[in-house]
């Protein structure tokens, strides 16, 4: 039987069903009344001098966060303007966290309305769901500080706090658990709640830390599998990182052949898509949601390009990379988020995230991005029965005395029986996804077959307790053109962390 916050949520989420249907097949048409609708937004107004809107559209120029940080704080400390939330990024490329300005109407009309759009996903392709029967176990965000005109948090904490009181019963842990910064806390307190439930109907999360979760759950349970502790487990909604490295582990807690895993990118800035048919690659982007996108070819954006390079969703092509151009109702106009997305389908318009402008490796003209990387090792970890834990790469420098190549920093949480071959076999699936890469890898003529070095077990947790803030964001960056962070790993490894 139905409860009766199940009913109330499958009658409310049919209201979207139209609007999905305008955003999968009249997404451009939709761009442009949200574009319509930030030219006239009242913070864009107060922040006029710095757009000069009085010029087109197209020679507004691209912004990046150092140029626009100066007006978050002018919006921040500024008593006359209405700004309810400031959510933070984790910092990962730059190394900066950065404050986006997210007032209550774009929490409402982007973050919470994708939080419906995936819901709508699971219950028209389960329609006997029924999320609200039993608890959702989530692990997010936390809440850093909050005063009379503002809060400042991870924006998984700030969507935390905005669930409404009457579905709060619902969720797991308690809303002041969830949103607490004392990390290692919160995980054992979440863990000591959910163990003692008697059903999970949804987890929800970046996959690190949930995976983190549910081990301190099977371990407190005595359970083999954790869908042998909760049988009526329905759903997985993941983001913030790639699934892949981690798919395996979870298919092992999570033994059920029903069992759904759907994909949000839902970014600091806003919430951009979201996986809207379990059984097709990609996420739709979320083109009605108070976000205008435009596009720059990869290659353009790495070597040179203009104003007139920026291309409108109509222009983009599927099977191509682009580095996403962002304009919002929070008064970010042409900002530079940072992250790369390749078009799988044009119609619908799909997405899939395939790395950061700033995580790739070039040193050698190898051009290794983080998709390519990631489909090798995956691979590679298949064939081996292997599971990774966490990973980063770097490249090790041409000098007199040896020749150069990519040194890969793995955190394993099952070892392959003969590391040295899975080395191998990783550099050969390396220049099987990269031909630039193969090129300069034949007869070891430039470079020498990639280095692989083992880390101990918490060594990718200490890096972020020592150089980032811990939480639901924080990560280590895969791909990096410099040796900064293997260097800052060989240093925790021999102090012995």
């Amino acid at each position: 039987m139905l409860s009766w916050m199940n009913v109330l949520v499958r009658w409310y989420i049919k209201r979207f069903n139209r609007e999905l249907d305008q955003v999968r097949y009249d997404s451009p048409a939709c761009q442009e009344q949200v574009r319509s609708a930030i030219r006239a937004n009242p913070i864009l107004q107060y922040l006029n001098d710095d757009y000069d809107l009085d010029h087109a559209w197209q020679d507004i120029p691209v912004t990046d966060y150092q140029r626009y940080a100066d007006r978050v704080l002018r919006l921040k400390d500024d008593p006359t303007v209405k700004v309810e939330y400031f959510a933070q990024s984790s910092g990962t490329s730059t190394g900066t966290k950065k404050l986006i300005p997210t007032p209550e109407y774009f929490v409402r009309q982007n973050h919470l309305r994708g939080s419906w759009y995936i819901l709508n996903t699971l219950y028209n392709h389960h329609p006997d769901t029924n999320v609200f029967k039993f608890k959702n176990l989530l692990i997010g965000g936390a809440i850093y500080e909050r005063n009379k005109k503002y809060w400042i948090g991870d924006v998984s904490g700030i969507m935390l706090n905005r669930i409404p009181q009457f579905f709060r019963p619902f969720y797991v842990p308690t809303i002041a658990i969830a949103t607490s910064p004392e990390w290692e806390g919160k995980l054992e307190k979440t863990a000591n709640a959910a163990v003692n439930e008697e059903q999970i109907s949804l987890l929800a999360g970046v996959p690190t830390w949930v995976l983190s979760l549910l081990r301190k759950v099977k371990e407190k349970s005595g359970k083999d599998k954790i869908s042998d502790l909760w049988p009526g487990l329905l759903a997985y909604i993941h983001g913030g990182v790639s699934i892949e490295p981690y798919r395996s582990q979870f298919d092992q807690l999570i033994d059920k052949e029903t069992f759904m895993y759907l994909e949000v990118y839902n970014a600091t800035e806003g919430f951009f898509a979201f996986q809207d048919d379990p059984e097709s690659e990609g996420m739709l982007l979320m083109t009605k949601s108070g976000v205008y996108f435009e596009f720059i070819e990869r290659e353009k954006y790495l070597s040179s390009y203009g104003l007139s390079d920026i291309l409108s969703l109509s222009e983009v092509v599927a099977e191509r990379e682009y580095v996403i151009v962002i304009s919002t109702t929070t008064g970010l106009i042409r900002y530079l988020q940072g992250d790369i997305v390749r078009f799988v389908s044009v119609s619908p318009y799909r997405i899939k995230v395939t790395g950061r402008v700033t995580e790739y490796i070039n040193a050698f003209g190898e051009d290794l991005i983080l998709d390519q990387a990631e489909t090798a090792l995956m691979e590679v970890c298949r064939s081996h029965k292997a599971r990774i834990a966490r990973y980063t790469v770097g490249p090790k420098y041409i000098t007199i005395d040896q020749k150069g190549g990519h040194q890969w920093y793995v955190e394993f949480e099952v070892e392959p029986a003969d590391l040295e071959r899975f080395s191998r076999d990783l550099d050969a699936a390396v220049r099987q996804a990269n031909s630039n890469y193969d090129q300069k890898r034949a007869d070891d003529l430039a470079l020498e077959t990639l280095d692989l070095i083992q880390v101990p077990a918490g060594t990718f947790r200490e890096y972020i307790l020592a150089h980032q803030r811990i939480g639901a964001q924080s990560k280590v960056q895969k791909l990096r053109n410099d040796r900064l962070i293997i260097e800052r790993m060989d240093k925790l490894i021999k102090n012995g962390r």
